[in-house]
């Protein structure tokens, strides 16, 4: 007893070693199931064998397995008692060089899940076995019992030099093949080459640790004449599998992925609720994703990224607090790269909006909305498409309803193409920045709602740049006339700048200057 439990110790060690060895030579694929009636070993014409039993251990194999055999081909065969009493064999067929050293060839077969191992020594009758020294001659042998789906590695050795050879095989039994129609969303299945005395089951499910079902599932009768069912499918995700098996208790399921390809349906899928302005994704397959809320512009094909919107995604993700503006986009990113999703791109208008009218007098931007909003206008300095630096700490927070448009009127001149007034959203914890460039000018904001006013300087600066321009323009004058002898004489020769501070926006931080 001790030295049996000694040599199962000794085979589970060894599996692992042993699969790194079979790797190297897999057989896999889908193949017709023959019948067979009786099942046994065979020999090369004119080379008589017998078989027998044998008890042999799988050893650990070497870095470099010699490959004695020119060719090995596994396959499955069926044997049936009646009609549809079947059972399934290996049927493993060698071939090999036959010299002087050759006496015997040892075939073993050990099932992974049930480590049951079956070993057959097919031995050569010596006077014949000499006068085929140099040819090539085949040995098989196909009476191992087998189940559907199961791994099995297969040995081949030759006796008594000891030369061996490795190999892994997938058990088939139930061939699967599918086509799709994405129009009605369908798979259509055809089952074949699976023991007939059995019903089989088809499913679809999402590839996780397990596999989780996706509610499509039908039961083929062994009865029925068609083996081909349709099976519903709401998206081509990556997980995406057709998992079948037999009616035979702890039969081993088949399964097949054939969509691993398709990572664009990953991406859909973003829902909306403009009431409580909440934007939901939900993940469909088992894989490590980092997303985060970005937007765009029109002019550069890029995302700048909405700062502490980053997160990792287990299971759902959830952004409460949501400016739904066209540009606002969604970035996934994984190790294979970054995907971008907009949301509101098509159908969606943004909830407030920011316009430029140009009047005879002066530029008038009109801020409306859909909704009671707060935004905050900002001058800032554009550096780049995306990039626009504050100018000093000044902001106005303006409240805006949606029967009350607000209306601002800049002057139209001392422009620069690279300053802009930039609008936010506050109220809500995701929004993204609106900018509105090239009217860089005096700005007056008014509401109509109670007649009031409260006006406001832009910024500092550009009372402090109007003041060093008109200084050195009356340098220029004055040295001109005292370099050529003459003063002339005009209206524009003196030039007043007068700042006040508004009465009415006293809390505005601001100066108006004209």
């Amino acid at each position: 007893m001790a030295v049996f439990l000694s040599i199962q110790r000794k085979l589970v060690l060894e599996i692992l070693a042993v699969v790194a060895i079979c790797m190297m030579s897999p057989v896999w694929g889908w193949e017709r199931i023959d019948r067979i009636k009786e099942c046994g070993h065979q020999c090369s014409p004119g080379l008589y064998c017998k078989s027998k039993a044998s008890l042999d251990v799988f050893q650990r194999p070497q870095s470099f397995e010699s490959q004695p055999f020119q060719s090995v081909n596994i396959s499955t065969v069926m044997k049936c008692k009646k009609e549809r009493d079947c059972l399934l064999y290996l049927n493993v067929n060698g071939t090999l060089q036959l010299d002087e050293n050759i006496r015997a060839v040892e075939i073993c077969s050990l099932t992974l899940s049930t480590l049951r191992r079956q070993c057959r020594t097919v031995r050569f009758k010596k006077t014949e076995s000499m006068k085929l020294h140099g040819q090539q001659v085949h040995v098989q042998y196909n009476c191992f019992e087998v189940g559907i789906a199961q791994q099995i590695l297969v040995m081949l050795k030759t006796i008594p030099n000891g030369n061996r050879q490795t190999m892994e095989y997938h058990v088939q039994a139930g061939k699967l093949d599918y086509s799709v129609d994405q129009k009605e969303k369908l798979v259509s299945v055809h089952v074949s080459e699976f023991l007939d005395d059995n019903d089989y089951h088809l499913r679809l499910c999402h590839k996780w640790h397990s596999c989780e079902s996706t509610g499509a599932y039908v039961l083929i009768k062994k009865e029925d004449p068609v083996k081909k069912v349709t099976l519903p499918y709401s998206k081509l995700v990556p997980c995406l599998c057709i998992e079948g098996w037999s009616s035979i208790p702890d039969s081993s399921r088949i399964q097949l992925c054939p969509f691993k390809k398709n990572t664009e349906e990953l991406w859909s899928g973003i829902t909306y609720n403009p009431v409580s302005q909440e934007l939901v994704w939900e993940l469909a397959c088992p894989i490590e994703v980092r997303v985060s809320l970005c937007w765009t512009t029109e002019h550069i094909n890029s995302c700048t990224d909405l700062p502490n919107s980053s997160q990792i995604v287990q299971n759902k993700i959830k952004y409460v607090g949501i400016d739904s503006h066209p540009r606002l986009c969604v970035k996934f990113t994984t190790k294979s790269g970054s995907w971008i999703r907009c949301p509101f791109a098509n159908g969606y208008f943004p909830v407030w909006n920011m316009k430029v009218v140009l009047t005879p007098d002066h530029y008038q931007v009109i801020i409306t909305s859909m909704m009671d909003v707060v935004v905050s206008l900002t001058l800032c300095n554009r550096t780049a498409h995306s990039i626009c630096h504050p100018l000093g700490k000044n902001r106005v927070l303006i409240h805006v309803d949606k029967s009350n448009p607000v209306t601002a009127n800049l002057t139209r001149g001392m422009c620069q193409s690279n300053i802009c007034i930039q609008g936010r959203r506050v109220d809500v914890k995701y929004a993204i920045p609106v900018q509105t460039c090239e009217l860089q000018c005096s700005l007056i904001v008014s509401h109509s709602n109670d007649g009031g006013t409260f006006v406001w300087m832009v910024t500092l600066s550009f009372a402090i740049l109007i003041v060093v321009v008109v200084a050195a323009l009356v340098g220029h004058v004055t040295l001109t006339e005292k370099k050529y002898g003459f003063k002339r004489q005009s209206e524009s020769s003196t030039f007043k700048t007068k700042c006040r501070l508004p009465t009415s926006a006293k809390s505005v931080p601001s100066l108006l200057c004209r």
